[in-house]
């Protein structure tokens, strides 16, 4: 936003609440609202600015919770190998190579997981080259 707007906005504020409400001579004549006092001399609460412009500017920090985990990809695939500490290596249909862990779940129900074995596996968008084992098929 210019400083013209700024100005406008401002002195459009200042002619709308001057007839209203005094100005402590401590606070900056252009920004009424940063007196020091919390009433005017009439025991009145000051006026609340309503500009439609600093309304939406202080609502824009609230953001919709559905979107706030990070997407993953989920790809199919077959163990290769079986690496200490419930790692292992997955060879993806697509051809990539992944090194995956159990995730917390099948840790906790005791879901075994052996080479040769199909499994899914979640791989974040950051890096491509490692991936959490969400799912062993059955068969």
């Amino acid at each position: 936003m210019g400083t013209t707007t700024m100005n406008a906005l401002q002195s459009s504020y200042l002619l709308h609440h001057s007839s209203s409400t005094k100005l402590n001579p401590l606070s900056s004549p252009k920004f009424p609202h940063n007196s020091t006092s919390s009433t005017t001399p009439n025991n009145q609460s000051k006026p609340v600015l309503l500009n439609p412009v600093f309304s939406s500017i202080s609502n824009s920090s609230s953001s919709s919770s559905t979107n706030n985990k990070e997407q993953k990809w989920v790809h199919e695939g077959t163990i290769s190998e079986s690496l200490p500490n419930g790692m292992f290596w997955v060879n993806c249909d697509n051809g990539d190579v992944i090194l995956g862990y159990v995730s917390g779940k099948m840790r906790r129900g005791s879901i075994r997981i052996l080479p040769g074995d199909r499994v899914k596996v979640e791989v974040s968008r950051y890096d491509s080259t490692r991936g959490r084992i969400i799912y062993r098929t059955r068969g």
